[in-house]
């Protein structure tokens, strides 16, 4: 593979006319989307539902998304799948939440290289018709990566995965998710710092944050990131990094699909020595001790950075459980760090030794798809009374819920360690408005997954109204976080907000900059927008 750097020079399809306005990707005020069409060698006048096509059509989603997906399809063939196809149901059965398959769009388009991206955005633009992009589709809502009514970019044959000469740098195209990295990158004694599970995409994950085995190490997904090609709204391909674009780079790692649909992720790679790991679970007359292991474990974790933990609480069948997920990125059985937890009697334990491979897909396992889902989480500073009293509380507030088909509530509390927050200064920081001047950060947050939509409310409700008790008793304690999560926020929560007023200024700034037309706000308006939460309660 050539240098990460040369990857501009290798786009033949573009012409010499547009590579010389590559070189400033701010659009300009005369920017002509016809124009940048020819510029990937498309002919509007050439394409039969464009021919009369007009402004009062793009006014009307169903008339602009026929005429979008009509063109794609005359241009790209194959590489569209239509409602009522072996093709489109692949796409739409294939989510991880019933609410994410439930959506119909207009159209599945399959790009297979950058420039193909490029004239999907820019026909989009062209006809009105909005646009949803999908890596992974993990996500927990409706909307999040498919686009109701309109067309739906699954990247999912832009799926390479390569090294530059050193091996210090893996391009990994956005159709991967972490099961595919981690098997390309593991004959090679590598890896990169991805997600935990599976079926996880790479691109929702790096750029919502990325909280990985090797975050003590190392660091979230998103301070990892050598650069991230990006098609640009006006259907430019950047490579932007912390010397070329930096403030781009900077909105990139952690402010989601704002700001363009990246084609290209290059990652620093790291090695993949065999781990030792696995769920050790406890009976409910144990809890304070796990939680007081799993708070001293957060506190040393740059003693020992090697440990990575989390601990959920659940009810199974009447029984209260909680079920502690230790990771070692060694194979190493019994590290000093988890003699604490591994003193406590358990139940159950399964822990073993496994490759990154066998750990993301044993994993997976937790994570069945095909059920509706949401996940919601709040930030604190760690506290051990303040956690044993969030635990009390959920269990309290379980029976809410006890009648309805299907519901699994589980609270899962991890932490942002001091490691961590200080890797977030790396390469000019990024954009999630954490630091380590306050200690550790406790990332507590809800799963629950249920069977009917009917249920859809009291579900929703029910959270909502644990962390409304749980955030007022944070704030009269001084210890409530703004911080959201991104890759766990609910339909309900705004992320951006939650990283501070002047991030979010910064980032609309950057925002309107790239693109002053809002394409990536309006005609992408899935997932975390710079404005607002996707659903008002």
């Amino acid at each position: 593979m050539h240098h990460i750097s040369t990857i501009l020079g290798g786009l033949s399809v573009l012409s010499g006319a547009t590579l010389a306005y590559a070189s400033t990707p701010v659009e300009s005020s005369n920017f002509n989307v016809t124009a940048a069409l020819e510029d990937l060698g498309i002919d509007v006048s050439t394409i039969p539902a464009l021919n009369s096509f007009t402004g009062a059509q793009a006014r009307s989603t169903d008339k602009a998304c026929a005429a979008a997906c009509s063109s794609l399809s005359f241009i790209f063939g194959s590489k569209v799948a239509a409602q009522n196809t072996a093709g489109y149901s692949n796409f739409t059965d294939s989510f991880w939440s019933v609410q994410q398959e439930e959506v119909q769009p207009h159209c599945i388009f399959r790009p297979t290289k950058n420039t193909d991206v490029s004239a999907a955005v820019l026909l989009s633009r062209f006809t009105g018709c909005q646009f949803a992009a999908r890596s992974g589709g993990h996500a927990a809502f409706t909307g999040a990566s498919s686009s109701p009514g309109g067309i739906s970019i699954w990247f999912k044959d832009m799926n390479a995965v390569t090294l530059n000469d050193d091996k210090s740098v893996a391009s990994i195209g956005p159709g991967n998710n972490w099961l595919s990295v981690y098997s390309a990158l593991e004959p090679y004694g590598l890896a990169t710092i991805g997600g935990r599970a599976a079926s996880i995409g790479v691109g929702g994950f790096v750029l919502g944050g990325g909280i990985s085995y090797h975050s003590n190490l190392y660091g979230w997904a998103c301070d990892n990131v050598e650069s991230f090609e990006v098609v640009t709204a006006s259907g430019l391909i950047i490579t932007v990094s912390e010397t070329s674009y930096s403030d781009l780079y900077w909105a990139l790692r952690g402010g989601g699909n704002n700001f363009g649909l990246v084609t290209k992720y290059n990652l620093y790679t790291i090695p993949a020595p065999t781990m030792y790991g696995g769920s050790r679970t406890f009976l409910e007359p144990y809890f304070s001790q796990a939680i007081n292991a799993f708070i001293n474990v957060a506190n040393n974790a740059s003693v020992d950075p090697h440990a990575q933990q989390y601990i959920a609480f659940l009810n199974n069948n009447g029984t209260n459980l909680a079920s502690a997920e230790l990771t070692y990125t060694q194979d190493v059985a019994d590290p000093q760090i988890f003699k604490q937890y591994r003193s406590i009697p358990a139940i159950a334990d399964v822990s073993s030794s496994k490759t990154l491979v066998e750990y993301v897909e044993y994993l997976e396992t937790s994570n069945p798809f095909h059920l509706r889902e949401v996940y919601w989480p709040v930030a604190v500073k760690l506290d051990e009374k303040f956690s044993n009293w969030v635990v009390k509380t959920f269990y309290s507030m379980i029976p809410q819920v006890e009648n309805v088909a299907g519901a699994e509530p589980v609270i899962i509390f991890q932490a942002i360690t001091e490691p961590m927050l200080k890797k977030m200064s790396d390469f000019g920081g990024n954009a999630l408005g954490l630091d380590a001047s306050n200690g550790a950060v406790e990332l507590m947050h809800i799963a629950c997954w249920w069977t009917n939509e009917s249920d859809d409310e009291t579900i929703y409700a029910f959270v909502n109204s644990f962390w409304e008790t749980v955030l007022a008793e944070a704030k009269s304690q001084g210890i409530f976080n703004e911080f959201v999560y991104m890759n766990y926020a609910s339909l309900y929560q705004d992320p951006i907000s939650g990283y501070g007023a002047a991030n979010k200024a910064q980032l609309k700034k950057i925002a309107k900059k790239y693109d002053p037309q809002t394409v990536y706000q309006t005609l992408q308006p899935g997932y975390f927008k710079l404005e607002g939460a996707p659903a008002s309660f």
